[in-house]
């Protein structure tokens, strides 16, 4: 069985051979004596061969020792630029998986490096008025609103907005295109924060 399963295979593979060398020759015409020297197998072999392609109507032959490619040349070109294409799109695969893979791995890494700084310095990890104060000039410049929440788990927060905000430094009314909220919570409780977002005016 495994010797008959051997012969198959390496058939098949000497078929390929054969059939590349016959699309490969001049006018697609081939010496069958030049095919059993090249591929270095018996003739015999090569009689196999063409049997099952001249059965298949894919070679005729020219005299006792030549072949003739009769099969749809239109076809077999079509069927290799496919697989080229196939084998380049898995050659653009391979090559985004690998980048993936890096650019997981640099994730990763940061997330960890972000994780042990914040664990070494947790006392400083807050904001100021001070800060609070810089980040509202920012947004001013950019028509945003900024909320900054400090609060427990269970906290229902109602954000209520009005179509204009006065401003500090303006006599006049700026209009409010974007709303920004970012609600610190303890990060040890295992519930969650509820918030609800309510369209109103004051």
């Amino acid at each position: 069985m495994t010797s008959t399963c051997r012969y198959d295979s390496s058939l098949g593979l000497l078929t390929k051979k054969f059939i590349a060398l016959l699309r490969s020759s001049a006018h697609g015409d081939l010496d069958l004596n030049c095919a059993a020297s090249q591929l270095k197998v018996q003739k015999r072999r090569i009689y196999d061969i063409t049997n099952v392609l001249e059965g298949i109507q894919l070679i005729e032959k020219n005299s006792k020792n030549h072949v003739q490619w009769i099969g749809n040349m239109q076809d077999t070109c079509e069927i290799a630029k496919l697989q080229q294409r196939l084998q380049s799109l898995k050659n653009q695969n391979q090559s985004l998986e690998k980048e993936y893979k890096q650019l997981n791995d640099i994730k990763q890494q940061v997330d960890l490096d972000i994780e042990r700084v914040l664990m070494s310095n947790g006392s400083d990890c807050y904001l100021t008025l001070d800060d609070l104060t810089r980040f509202e000039l920012m947004i001013d410049a950019e028509r945003e609103s900024f909320v900054v929440v400090n609060a427990p788990y269970d906290t229902d927060i109602e954000v209520h907005t009005n179509d204009y905000y006065p401003t500090k430094k303006l006599t006049d009314k700026k209009k409010i295109t974007k709303t920004k909220c970012y609600i610190r919570v303890s990060d040890c409780s295992k519930q969650h924060l509820r918030v609800s977002l309510k369209q109103k005016g004051y």
